[in-house]
């Protein structure tokens, strides 16, 4: 009896032994947690300065945020503005580098199949119910990932990695640059394709650090109507109140403050990220055009100074209407976005997220976020989204 108690003794402590082996073979850190934060704060600095240059030149608002701005917000090109141009690089950035590809070194093709094999594990998992489950998800999406890597280490460090590396970069600058184009008036301003590439080199970084942590660091942007919580997520202040949304003038008017906005860049006064968009009193280039016409002008002013009413009235009407209510959740993304991070956010870490209240006890809802949110799954918060409620 002494000698199998002994025997059953020794086969434990090489159980754990091994055990013990096995977490530390595969306990891997690229980056340590500050210098995730650092790199991610650069990332957010580097939006915040294209934002910033591209705030008067939008001629369009993505239709994913016409719910959450004031019709109007392009032609003042403030603000408001600055928030847009933050949201949409923020939320491009997140869509289409870092939940679409594995790994920079590997060919495009292979390295975005990777990328949708890693997500399916969590996506097509049950729903966790546990922090305990959760947690276990966590592990066994990361041991396919080192795994995956470990057999990827020739091609990953192969002289020809640091080639495609570099031609993936160029594509998502050329991607970024073009897709921004569709937004804004031309010519875009000298500054974009420098601030774009900044943007995309450092996100590029990112991607090649994320994949090879034996961490489960969670990258997502919060999208417009998701609730508001503490833990992920800080509010931020001085945007106008929400009146007429962006999405709720006619389509005769849309064109309308359309063409305004094409035609009103010079005239919009430069306004840094914290000043409040000031208030105007109609387009200047509309008053021009109708001061200047020949012929029928009694007539013809008459018919537009009426239309031009309405369209001031859409304009600047917000007490007229009541807050519209908050837009779809984050389940039902706006076609061709983000479809990825709102999966991810349905199924990850849904056990441990508080509910964000407002003081009568509802559960508050974002209007619009400025750069993405960061964790390390079950350990830590990097990086807290800032939001607009």
């Amino acid at each position: 009896m002494k000698a199998l108690y002994f025997d059953r003794s020794a086969e434990i402590e090489r159980l754990q032994n091994t055990l013990a082996h096995q977490r530390l073979a595969q306990s891997r850190t690229s980056l340590d947690d500050n210098e995730y934060t650092s790199r991610f704060e650069r990332l957010d600095g580097a939006i915040k300065n294209v934002a910033f240059e591209i705030r008067q030149s939008w001629k369009s608002i993505p239709n994913w945020l016409t719910n959450v701005i004031n019709a109007g917000a392009a032609v003042k090109g403030g603000r408001e503005m600055t928030v847009v141009g933050r949201a949409t690089i923020s939320r491009w950035v997140v869509d289409e580098i870092l939940e679409q590809f594995f790994h920079p070194a590997l060919e495009t093709m292979l390295s975005m199949q990777l990328k949708e094999i890693e997500r399916n594990i969590r996506l097509l998992a049950p729903t966790p119910q546990t922090v305990e489950d959760d947690d276990a998800l966590s592990t066994k999406v990361c041991n396919w990932r080192l795994t995956t890597l470990d057999a990827l280490h020739g091609l990953i460090n192969s002289p020809q990695a640091l080639e495609k590396r570099t031609r993936l970069a160029e594509e998502l600058v050329h991607k970024l640059v073009e897709y921004l184009r569709f937004h804004l008036q031309e010519p875009t301003p000298p500054g974009l394709l420098g601030g774009v590439q900044m943007v995309v080199d450092i996100a590029i970084g990112l991607a090649s650090n994320l994949p090879v942590e034996s961490r489960d660091v969670r990258v997502w942007y919060p999208l417009p109507g998701c609730r508001f919580d503490a833990k992920f997520m800080k509010g931020e202040g001085g945007l106008p109140p929400l009146g007429t949304p962006a999405s709720s003038l006619p389509e005769p008017e849309k064109m309308q403050t359309d063409n305004n906005s094409n035609n009103s860049g010079d005239n919009v006064a430069d306004e840094g990220p914290q000043a409040p968009p000031k208030d105007g009193a109609g387009n200047p280039s509309t008053r021009a055009g109708v001061a200047g016409l020949p012929g029928q002008q009694k007539q013809d002013t008459k018919k537009s100074s009426g239309f031009s009413g309405r369209v001031k009235k859409a304009l600047h009407g917000a007490g007229a209407q009541p807050a519209p209510q908050p837009p779809p959740s984050p389940g039902a993304p706006p076609q061709g976005q983000g479809a990825n991070v709102s999966k991810q956010q349905q199924q990850g870490s849904q056990v441990s997220l508080p509910v964000g209240l407002d003081g009568k006890g509802d559960v508050e809802k974002i209007r619009v976020a400025g750069f993405m949110a960061v964790e390390v799954r079950g350990r830590s918060i990097l990086v807290k989204a800032p939001v607009w409620l």
